[in-house]
């Protein structure tokens, strides 16, 4: 808790944390409140499947581009200008009755998205002080949960006020983050990047991956973690209706009870994060709480009740939020800023990818060629045996 006070005092840290609690905040707010906003004035049926697939798809089209021109301007500038955009075409949306050019807008956010997660990503480790960066991606992740949880509230109460009040100030919380970014450090542009070709940096993403057996590890343990995150959602819904009564309350509790085991792993990483990683390199530790985490997710199998699925879930958030804080710590410990945010443009799509690849598996069940049982137990071991090879070999990947 001490590394969290030096921390926060520390200026440069302070800015950087304030831009992602009001970037994610927003974020999670227009997440909650857009299908709301969309459903009441054009409908709910192919208008918010388009209105929600223009948010993603620009994400992966464009991505090729998205690490030269963060190399190019540099992730401060570019984290800023988006961020700026994506405030002010918010505020926009509920002003907007023409179908038409309200997708436009939508996919316009979408597009500057592509940029503001990788140079906000790439922004953490120049903010963070020398030997408190566990710390640090720690507290990063408690931005994000924190606002998983209380985005959606206030988003879902803000728009009983009115549209138009609610998107204003969800607007003014992002461009209350970009202005928060001005004040980040981070790399210099880099000058040889105007005469570059847009394909660059998806070379060069190979290579790193070809050349570096570390990063693949890194790549594959986030991959894996998002497929399984992906099918987590329908098997606890799934769960909740067919083995525990399907009451909301059961519901809402399985929801919960993530973000508390959540906060709780950032608590134990707060107080104890110095020791754990004096025992083994962060890579390492990466893979071990990330195998925890799978096996206590597998374990939901056996989960007899809600209350107990519940307490799984709990606990497995606790190595779940370690591990991505190592995950960070080791990616920040390889590569400087300027690399991460050419890595970062290119994983996030792919991310996305293994999240969506999650959520489609859900039709092994729904069509009835899984048992609920088994589905669970094929997406949460392929998420979780491919860290075991990397895990056997870490000790000599850590060491060269």
């Amino acid at each position: 808790m001490h590394d969290w006070r030096t921390l926060l005092a520390a200026p440069r840290f302070r800015a950087l944390w304030l831009t992602l609690v009001c970037n994610n905040l927003g974020s999670w707010c227009v997440i909650a409140a857009l299908p709301i906003l969309v459903a009441e004035r054009f409908g709910a049926g192919s208008e918010l499947v388009l209105s929600l697939g223009l948010r993603l798809l620009p994400k992966i089209l464009l991505a090729p581009v998205a690490g030269e021109i963060l190399r190019r301007f540099g992730p401060v500038r570019i984290a800023a200008l988006s961020l700026a955009g994506v405030g002010a075409l918010t505020m926009v949306l509920p002003w907007c009755s023409d179908f038409v050019a309200f997708q436009v807008l939508v996919a316009v956010i979408g597009v500057l998205d592509v940029f503001t997660m990788p140079a906000l990503l790439s922004l953490r480790g120049p903010a963070m002080p020398t030997g408190l960066e566990m710390a640090g991606n720690t507290l990063c992740s408690v931005a994000d949960r924190l606002a998983k949880v209380v985005g959606p509230l206030i988003g879902g109460v803000a728009v009983l006020a009115g549209f138009v009040p609610a998107f204003l100030g969800f607007g003014l919380v992002t461009l209350a983050a970009a202005s928060l970014a001005l004040r980040l450090p981070g790399p210099a542009p880099d000058s040889s990047a105007r005469t570059a070709t847009a394909w660059r940096a998806p070379v060069e993403f190979l290579d790193m991956l070809r050349r570096d057996a570390l990063l693949r590890g890194l790549f594959i343990a986030a991959g894996t973690y998002m497929v399984m995150l992906g099918g987590l959602r329908p098997f606890l819904f799934w769960a909740n209706r067919d083995w525990f009564g399907a009451t909301d309350t059961a519901w809402a509790g399985l929801m919960a009870a993530q973000g508390l085991g959540a906060l709780v792993g950032a608590l134990v990483s707060g107080m104890f994060s110095r020791a754990l990683l004096g025992r083994m390199p962060a890579y390492t530790f990466t893979l071990v709480t990330g195998l925890l985490e799978g096996l206590l997710h597998l374990a939901l199998l056996a989960a007899p009740t809600a209350g107990v699925a519940m307490a799984i879930l709990a606990l497995a958030s606790i190595p779940e939020i370690l591990s991505t804080a190592t995950w960070f710590t080791a990616m920040q410990q390889r590569l400087s800023a300027q690399r991460q945010a050419v890595f970062f443009s290119l994983c996030i799509p792919l991310w996305d990818c293994g999240y969506a690849l999650g959520l489609l598996s859900g039709g092994l069940y729904a069509n009835g060629t899984l048992s609920l049982g088994t589905y669970w137990a094929l997406v949460s071991l392929a998420s979780t045996l491919p860290l075991v090879p990397l895990l056997l070999r870490a000790r000599r990947i850590t060491a060269s």
